[in-house]
């Protein structure tokens, strides 16, 4: 097994991540499982709650964003069909709300919510960004190049 675990601990939240291999299998036990949205940048694969004959499949190149809520506090199964990277947005109080979405385009940002990088080489109001990096959004216009970047929106609710 290849999976490599990392996390990245923020002001209001933290970004978990994880990377492995085609047929990798592992679980996310009930207390470790705490993040709110998946992001899969990279591979595909299908998870679930252990023991349970239902499962979600995930595919980075049909829909890499994943709500998670239902899933907080229970423990997870995963298993890679291809070599993958996924991301993870997590509150650091359970009991805080977010609201979070993909971002494709400029759009208007709101005062407390954040952007995150999760892939690619964006630019973001002239400002080129980097995987992992994030910045507290304010009520302005941010002008936004793709360049065929991962990056998200998210807000406390």
């Amino acid at each position: 097994m290849t999976v490599k675990r990392y996390m990245k601990k923020c002001e209001e939240f933290a970004i978990c991540s994880e990377t492995g291999s085609a047929g990798d299998v592992f679980v996310d036990p009930a207390i470790d499982n705490r993040a709110l949205y998946h992001i899969l940048i990279k591979g595909s694969g299908r998870g679930g709650f252990t023991f349970d004959s239902e499962y979600v499949e995930a595919d980075a190149q049909k829909q890499n964003f994943h709500c998670k809520k239902e899933y907080i506090g229970k423990d997870l199964i995963f298993q890679a069909y291809e070599d993958y990277h996924i991301f993870g947005f997590c509150p650091l109080d359970l009991k805080d709300n977010w609201y979070g979405g993909l971002i494709y385009e400029s759009f208007d940002g709101e005062d407390g919510s954040w952007l995150i990088c999760f892939d690619g080489r964006p630019i973001v109001n002239g400002k080129e960004l980097q995987r992992m990096d994030y910045a507290r959004l304010e009520n302005k216009k941010y002008e936004v190049e793709l360049n065929n970047s991962v990056i998200g929106v998210f807000k406390r609710i």
